[in-house]
């Protein structure tokens, strides 16, 4: 990934809990037990799992998947996202490591090898080109066991291309130090498989609004798209996951090492 991208996050992630209009710690521990029960349906139940979160943010997913006894490794191309990240789980009293790496390039910094190597929330979605998108999914195999378990969390696409949206994820919070309005403009390339993801963060501070703009580019990877690049990269037993199926928010892709 590009340096915009580590700025995107950077400047993102120390707004994100605080902005984002839910309440942050409850969402953690909804997102660990649904993300846990779904892996124990994937690969049977154990009583520990290691996992590698190879695109963590501030923690949503890792920290949650350590508070149902998951044994953590979380890493993130951007130095911003794993300071916070590290004070959330220190705020959790979470134990569990850190660590900044690119998930196309995982083998340069980890040496260690997961039972579970999971990328949620549409990161997969910043490999804009081909040789991004297959560097990532090598470089994530090859930190799996044999048998192991890849798991992908990401926008459906198919859908989504269609209608091309253009506001998104909007919502408007009422805090006691003043209300948040958070709200996404999506400006789509002209055939539909690109888009500038526009992040706004409005804040009323004393009966004035400040805001602030994060944006990004992300690619709008269709379902047969993903699918095959993970058969290409060697994974077995490859399937997508709709929420009413995995219980999870956003569509799922698994696939196996052999």
């Amino acid at each position: 990934m590009s340096n915009p991208v580590i700025d995107f996050y950077d400047g993102l992630s120390p707004e994100y809990r605080d902005n984002m209009g839910w309440d942050w710690d409850a969402a953690v521990r909804k997102e660990g037990a649904s993300l846990n029960r779904f892996i124990a349906k994937q690969v049977g139940h154990r009583d520990t799992y290691s996992l590698l979160d190879c695109s963590c943010g501030i923690g949503t997913q890792a920290i949650g998947l350590a508070l149902q006894g998951y044994q953590v490794h979380a890493t993130d191309l951007s130095p911003g996202s794993i300071d916070c990240a590290s004070e959330e789980a220190a705020r959790l009293g979470v134990s569990m490591t850190f660590g900044v790496a690119d998930f196309r390039e995982l083998g340069d910094t980890i040496s260690d090898t997961f039972d579970v190597v999971l990328s949620c929330d549409n990161s997969i979605a910043h490999c804009l080109k081909d040789e991004d998108l297959n560097a990532a999914l090598l470089s994530m195999k090859t930190r799996l066991k044999p048998g192991g378990l890849l798991l992908l969390s990401m926008r459906d696409y198919d859908a989504l291309i269609s209608d091309k949206p253009r506001f998104n994820n909007q919502h408007v919070h009422d805090k006691p130090d003043g209300r948040r309005v958070v709200f996404q403009l999506w400006d789509w390339a002209v055939d539909g498989r690109r888009y500038k993801m526009n992040q706004f963060l409005i804040r009323e501070i004393d009966g004035r609004y400040d805001f602030k703009h994060f944006h990004t580019e992300l690619r709008a990877l269709r379902r047969d798209e993903i699918l095959a690049a993970v058969r290409n990269a060697g994974f077995e037993e490859v399937s997508w996951h709709f929420p009413e199926g995995s219980g999870y928010y956003q569509p799922i892709v698994t696939a196996h090492n052999p």
